[in-house]
This record gives structure tokens, C-alpha cells and sequence, in this order.
């Protein structure tokens, strides 16, 4: 074979390896996606999923759901109207509970997908890196909002619990 019979074949060996070497490189981006999604987004979806099993499901004839504070049973001498409030008013908590939850994994799955356009982008893994700072920002912040808001529901569960043992 010629010198001008292996130029085709370096050229063709050439770009095969360049192939190789950004299909590597695009696979290695990919992963360290893929594992920062993991580890940012689904470990904030398994800890809010914590969080309401926490605040759902209670037994509202037994207690409300401020962490810490006493309360008292209700009396067993209370209405069948008192029990059915306070169970209609359960059952309204968790559906509010619930719905926090959904608009939490909402704004979770909007991070993640922005994050994975932005990230895909990025060929350096220093570049991702720093997407990902950005991605916990708003992780964080989205967590902390619906935290919040769980507190405040929590607070609104029991003023309104204490406001119907009251009347009985």
C-alpha cells in the first residue's frame, strides 16, 4: 500500500478516535448529570415525602400537629358533630398538606430540567459543577418555601382544632 493509500485510512482512524474520545466524554457528562439529579433533586423529593407523612394522618381526636406542644384528647363525652369537624378538618389539612407537596415537585422538576439543559451545554466538568451550586440554591429554596408553608398549615390545623374542642 502507498503513502497515498493510508492517508484515507489514518484520516477514517482519526475521526473514529475523535468519536470515541467525545462520546467518552459526553457519557462521562451524562453520568455526572445524572448523579447530581439524584443527588440533589430526588433526595429533596424522598425528605418532603418525609415530611408529610409527618404531617398527615393523624388522628385529630388525639392531638393536632405542632411538634412539642401538649395537647389533650378530646373529651369522650365530645359531639358526634365535634368529631366530624375535627375529621373534616383532618381530612382538608391533608389535602392541603398534599397539594404543597405536588407544587413542591413541580418547582423540582422545573429545576431539574432547566439544570439538564444548562448542564448539557457544558463540556467541562467544572462548568456542571457550578450548575449544580445553582440547582441546591434553588432546591434549597424550594424546600424551605414548602417547609414554611407546612408550618403554617400546621398552625392554621390546630388554631382551628382549638377552636372547635372550644365550642364543645
Amino acid at each position: 500500500m502507498t503513502y497515498r493509500h493510508w492517508i484515507p485510512v489514518a484520516a477514517a482512524m482519526l475521526l473514529a478516535l475523535g468519536v470515541s474520545v467525545a462520546t467518552a466524554q459526553s457519557s462521562s457528562s451524562k453520568n455526572l448529570i445524572d448523579n447530581i439529579i439524584e443527588d440533589v433533586i430526588n433526595r429533596t423529593i424522598e425528605a418532603a415525602q418525609e415530611e408529610v407523612r409527618r404531617n398527615t394522618g393523624i388522628d385529630p381526636l388525639k392531638r393536632g400537629y405542632i411538634p412539642g406542644r401538649h395537647y389533650e384528647p378530646v373529651p369522650a363525652n365530645a359531639s358526634d358533630e365535634t368529631r366530624r369537624e375535627l375529621r373534616k378538618l383532618n381530612e382538608e389539612h391533608d389535602r392541603k398538606i398534599a397539594k404543597l407537596e405536588e407544587e413542591l415537585d413541580r418547582k423540582l422538576r422545573k429545576a431539574e430540567q432547566e439544570f439538564q439543559r444548562e448542564a448539557a451545554k457544558e463540556d467541562k466538568e467544572d462548568k456542571i459543577l457550578e450548575k449544580r451550586e445553582k440547582l441546591e440554591e434553588k432546591v434549597d429554596d424550594a424546600y424551605a418555601k414548602f417547609d414554611e408553608k407546612i408550618t403554617e398549615e400546621n398552625e392554621r390545623f390546630d388554631e382551628k382544632r382549638d377552636k372547635i374542642l372550644s365550642k364543645s
